[in-house]
């Protein structure tokens, strides 16, 4: 397309009349009608140059012919900028059965989901793997865990140091002292003790289990 021509009337009637009389007056494609407010209607075609100033001129003689029709404005663009694709329709927005245009006027196709840029490392990469197992959650070292998974299956069998017993949180304390053959306290005082008195049962349990 090589011009663009626009009928603004007052009033939907004008305008409808104006569109037809501009498509059988030349080969022009319809583009669009627009309301701009106050009953403003504006009608836009495309076509060559000389078409579109035929069939805009057609429009206004047929405006005319309207009673109580009112032309505003009528105006033709010859070889229209491609930047004013951003305000207006400047290509017919059908052709046959198909969508030629692809810009903001083309229907709206099915979205392609593509993960945004880095979402392949998002993984940690202590992730396991499908059919890996987890290792421990714990932080404290392995050696530990193990002594302490050892404790509680074999009561005594395993013995933690002062240093290890520092290390450890309040739970894991007192599930060491309940399986304690010697230990002091009951299992109502473990809920409420301190790390610290914990600890000294654990050591203490452990001295009478010695003897």
């Amino acid at each position: 397309m090589t011009a663009l021509g626009f009928i603004e009337t007052k009033g939907l009637t004008g305008a409808i009349e104006a569109a037809d009389a501009m498509l059988k007056a030349a080969d022009v494609e319809l583009l669009e009608k627009s309301l701009a407010g106050g009953g403003l209607v504006t009608i836009s075609v495309a076509g060559e140059v000389a078409a579109v100033k035929a069939s805009v001129d057609a429009a206004v003689a047929a405006v005319g012919r309207i009673k109580g029709a009112i032309l505003v404005s009528e105006h033709v663009i010859a070889r229209p900028d491609a930047e004013l694709e951003r305000i207006i329709l400047t290509k017919p927005l059908l052709s046959g059965e198909e969508f030629e245009d692809k810009g903001p006027y083309a229907p709206a196709e099915e979205p392609v989901r593509v993960p945004f840029e880095g979402a392949e490392t998002t993984e940690s990469a202590d992730t396991p793997e499908v059919g890996e197992e987890a290792g421990p959650v714990s932080e404290e070292p392995e050696a530990e865990t193990a002594s302490f998974v050892a404790s509680s299956v074999n009561q005594g069998a395993v013995r933690h140091d002062l240093s290890q017993l520092k290390k450890m949180n309040l739970s894991r304390l007192r599930q060491i002292a309940a399986g304690l053959k010697g230990c002091s306290m009951t299992p109502e005082e473990m809920e409420s003790a301190r790390k610290k008195e914990l600890i000294e049962v654990i050591l203490n349990a452990y001295g009478q289990e010695k003897e």
